[in-house]
């Protein structure tokens, strides 16, 4: 019978010492809000992050932004106007005293779809439909700023595209350059 807890104590603590060297690399799942462009959209994403060790790590970063409030004059109504993102990336990062402040810089590539659809309705003219849908590459640096130690983190975000857009840089920073602010959940 001695043998047998002897056995399990020693089983026991190795699961545990495994547990321990397994920390180091670490899942969170990252939900924030934020706002993109002119109009102003706002942003709803989720960013999972897994990381390799204490300073590189993997990451996909998903993001919806719609129209909220309609800036369009008279008789022009906005019937829908959103895009869809998936990014997949790499990151490196720096941690500050204590481990509690982290600065990750992400380099992000994948795909955006966006579409939008406008009428115009008015009386001395016809009724006119204009509508367009567009899948386009999507790449770019994300900078990260985390902070806590424990399990849950204040995360802020900005992105940075560098996909091909007229008139860059400014067609990019009107357009599409966003700022999220969110809570960060490690899931070990």
């Amino acid at each position: 019978m001695r043998l047998i807890f002897t056995f399990l104590f020693i089983t026991a603590s190795c699961m545990q010492a495994q547990d321990s060297a397994k920390q180091k690399s670490t899942f969170e799942i990252k939900p924030a809000v934020g706002a993109t462009g002119t109009p102003i959209k706002p942003t709803l994403s989720v960013m999972v992050l897994h990381s390799l060790d204490h300073r590189f790590s993997i990451a996909s970063h998903s993001m919806l932004s719609f129209l909220l409030f309609e800036n369009t004059p008279d008789y022009i109504t906005t019937n829908y106007n959103y895009s869809l993102s998936q990014k997949f990336g790499v990151g490196y990062s720096l941690y500050g005293k204590r481990r509690k402040a982290r600065h990750s810089l992400f380099v992000l590539g994948g795909i955006r779809h966006i579409t939008f659809k406008e009428t115009m309705e008015n009386p001395d003219l016809d009724k006119i439909t204009v509508s367009t849908r567009s899948t386009v590459a999507d790449y770019g640096l994300m900078y990260e700023f985390s902070l806590g130690k424990k399990r849950y983190t204040f995360d802020t975000r900005i992105y940075c595209p560098l996909s091909p857009i007229q008139y860059y840089p400014q067609g990019t920073l009107t357009n599409l350059v966003y700022l999220e602010m969110g809570i960060g959940i490690k899931l070990y």
